[in-house]
C-alpha cells in the first residue's frame, strides 16, 4: 500500500505522543523544531488544550493553551522539563482536543461516496430532457445547489441538524459534479497567508 507522507505536516491529538516518542528515545521528534511545527499544525487543525478529565496528582508548572508550549518551546528549555510540564499537564486533567468532529480526507471520502450515489441514482434521469449533464452550463448545477440549500435550510428550521448537514453534502457533490464537468479554477495562495515552515 502506498502512501504519501507531506514533509513538515505532522500535528498531535494527545500531549501522550510526546512522551511515548521520549519514552522510546525518538530524538528526531523532540527537537525544537519538530515540535514546533507539530504544534503550530495542532493549532492550524483547529485543537486545543482543553480541561478532558479531573486532576489526578499534577503539581508544579503545566501548560493551559497551545501557544504556552509553543511559547516555552521559544525559550531556553530542555526536554526533562519539557516532558516533566506535560505530565504536569495531563494529571491536572488536560489535553489536546479537536474542535472538528471529522478530518478532511474523512469528509472528502463521504463526498466521494455522494458522488457515486448520484451518478447511479440520477443516470437514467439525466437523459429524460435529452440535455445530458455534459451540456448542462454551470447556471443549472447552481439551481440545482439552491434546492438542496433551501432543503438545508428547512432542516435548520425544523431544528433537525443531521437532515441539514446530508443537504449540506449532496450541494457539496453537485458542486463537485459541475467542477468536473466545467473544470475547477485553480486557487492560488498569497505568498503571505502560505505556511511559514
Amino acid at each position: 500500500m502506498y502512501m504519501q507522507v507531506i514533509p513538515n505536516s505532522h500535528s498531535y491529538g494527545s500531549l501522550e505522543n510526546i512522551l511515548v516518542s521520549y519514552e522510546y528515545n525518538h530524538l528526531d521528534e523532540l527537537t525544537e523544531e519538530y515540535l514546533l511545527i507539530g504544534f503550530r499544525n495542532t493549532l492550524k487543525r483547529e485543537t486545543e488544550l482543553v480541561k478532558i478529565t479531573e486532576p489526578y496528582g499534577g503539581q508544579g508548572p503545566c501548560f493551559l493553551e497551545i501557544q504556552d508550549i509553543i511559547d516555552y518551546l521559544g525559550t531556553k528549555w530542555d526536554i526533562k522539563d519539557l516532558v516533566f510540564r506535560i505530565e504536569n499537564t495531563l494529571k491536572n486533567g488536560y489535553d489536546l482536543k479537536c474542535k472538528r468532529k471529522m478530518e478532511r480526507y474523512e469528509v472528502y471520502k463521504r463526498l466521494d461516496t455522494e458522488r457515486d450515489y448520484q451518478d447511479g441514482r440520477w443516470s437514467t434521469r439525466r437523459t429524460l430532457d435529452g440535455t445530458p449533464d455534459e451540456e448542462k452550463p454551470p447556471a443549472e448545477w447552481i439551481n440545482y445547489m439552491e434546492h438542496h440549500i433551501a432543503a438545508a435550510k428547512k432542516g435548520v428550521y425544523d431544528l433537525d441538524t443531521q437532515e441539514a448537514l446530508a443537504q449540506v453534502r449532496k450541494v457539496t457533490a453537485l458542486g463537485v459534479r459541475c467542477l468536473e464537468l466545467h473544470g475547477c479554477p485553480e486557487r492560488v495562495i498569497p505568498e503571505d497567508l502560505q505556511n511559514e515552515e
